[in-house]
């Protein structure tokens, strides 16, 4: 697969392709639709021809009204409408209904209070957890560190023992070969030792 991403980078490049290989990419499914993708886009950057920007004239697009007649006029009727709305709501508006509103926005504040006591003591608990957590994960990693270093520990102890029974078992091999020998050597007539 590595093989077809190199010829299809190479192709994007603009190197001149083998038949064979160019037959590799469009036998390919993926690779195929990656090469029409790019043709489609390699045509329409050649297509493309830049337009120039039309010039705006802005005294033509707008017309000229005298903006500080709108904006007097418009300022005359906002403070007219305030002052119907105040005045609405302070003839509308029981005075006995004043102090049940006290009374709810001194509740309204004593909850968000207490919700905010409540938010602090989770965000305290969050970092103590937190907290633990990382410890835990801390005695975790050296737990396992030691564990790796008493393993690596018992495979070397194992190896320096097979290899100590290994060199006492070559040692034992050699012995016998050498009293072989020795045997050999003491059975023969010394003639035949002189001429060897």
């Amino acid at each position: 697969m590595a093989n077809l991403e190199t010829l299809f980078e190479q192709w994007l490049d603009g190197k001149v392709l083998s038949d064979a290989q160019l037959q590799l990419l469009e036998n390919d499914p993926e690779y195929k639709a990656l090469m029409n993708q790019a043709q489609i886009w390699q045509q329409h950057s050649r297509d493309y021809k830049a337009e120039a920007v039309p010039t705006w004239e802005r005294q033509s697009s707008m017309s000229k009204i005298s903006s500080a007649g709108v904006f007097n006029m418009a300022g005359v009727w906002a403070v007219a409408a305030s002052v119907m709305i105040c005045s609405l709501i302070f003839l509308v508006m029981p005075k006995q209904q004043t102090p049940e509103l006290l009374g709810q926005v001194a509740q309204q504040t004593q909850l968000l209070e207490s919700q905010q006591k409540q938010i602090d003591q989770l965000q305290k608990i969050i970092t103590a957890q937190n907290e633990l957590q990382q410890q835990q994960m801390y005695q975790l990693a050296k737990e396992a560190i030691a564990t790796g270093r008493v393993e690596r520990q018992e495979d070397i102890n194992s190896l320096i023992t097979y290899i100590k029974t290994q060199r006492a078992q070559d040692q034992a091999y050699l012995r016998m070969q050498l009293n072989d020998l020795a045997e050999q050597v003491q059975e023969q007539p010394m003639a035949a030792i002189a001429k060897n």
